[in-house]
């Protein structure tokens, strides 16, 4: 059996009930911010759906009743961005109904990434240049969070982590996009992301895009990673949780092209893991 009809099986046995984890969840996330004494959250809203769903789950704890959340700050950082994520930031935020402040920082980057290279002779790579944006962004959230604060709302800058990425990729910027207070979605699969989303009533304009950090032009997630959302999903949810004697058997039932197209795929996942692994570790005291 192919591995993704076993995961389409799984699926079918197993139905994630979106409606009834958002409510979980967001009652969770309200008790928290009860408990820690935050009635605060800064959003980076990137017109993607890992922020397009928290921002949603946002406005869900808002509207709770006695939410202890009263104030949020949804934030579009342009840096050399395509213009579709402004556009789809400003439509969810629209739809949603929560007020998006837009911080372009195209012009620190360039500074940046210039000043290096006079001092060094070495500007950076396109996939330096795309961290560097990342990183940018983490001091203008900290002080949005710091400017509610002084408006009597203390805040935290809310993570769009997923299980997926974060939880096992590590595929992150650790104090760019990694550098956050909570996170919300880092139990559901990109899967369970997007059925989420589609309950929230995340734009179809977010819902039918393929996945981008947009760190340079063109770029998509799974092209990056050099295999789709699905296997992951399938291989920590299945593969990873199988005895070496039933990946042995699994790997036997595959065809030879998808035994083939397994193995490789498996090899970039463990690779990307392996490489990344020290994000997960936090600050290492030696």
């Amino acid at each position: 059996m192919e591995w993704n009809n076993i995961l389409q099986e799984s699926r079918e046995k197993n139905p994630f009930d979106a409606q009834a984890w958002i409510h979980a969840k967001c009652v969770r996330f309200n008790d928290y911010l009860r408990d820690n004494g935050l009635s605060g959250a800064v959003l980076s809203v990137s017109g993607g759906i890992d922020s397009a769903v928290t921002l949603a789950l946002l406005k869900y704890t808002v509207d709770l009743p006695d939410s202890s959340l009263q104030k949020i700050v949804a934030l579009s950082q342009p840096i050399h961005s395509s213009p579709w994520a402004l556009e789809r930031a400003r439509e969810l935020c629209e739809t949603i109904g929560i007020p998006l402040t837009v911080i372009d920082q195209s012009e620190n980057h360039r500074r940046i990434s210039q000043a290096f290279e006079v001092a060094t002779g070495n500007g950076g790579n396109a996939f330096s240049k795309g961290q560097l944006r990342s990183y940018l962004r983490t001091p203008v959230n900290y002080f949005a969070a710091q400017l509610l604060r002084e408006e009597g709302f203390p805040a935290i800058v809310i993570g769009t982590g997923n299980k997926d990425e974060d939880g096992y990729l590590a595929y992150f910027c650790k104090y760019g996009d990694g550098a956050v207070d909570l996170q919300l979605i880092a139990d559901l699969h990109k899967s369970q992301v997007f059925l989420v989303g589609k309950e929230l009533n995340v734009p179809e304009s977010i819902l039918k895009a393929a996945p981008s950090a947009d760190l340079w032009d063109g770029q998509t997630d799974e092209d990056e990673m050099g295999f789709s959302y699905d296997f992951i999903e399938f291989f920590i949810g299945h593969y990873l949780k199988m005895t070496a004697e039933e990946q042995c058997e699994f790997l036997e039932s595959l065809s030879p092209e998808s035994r083939e197209e397994f193995i490789r795929s498996r090899e970039l996942c463990t690779g990307i893991h392996n490489r990344n692994a020290h994000k997960l570790k936090g600050v290492i005291n030696l």
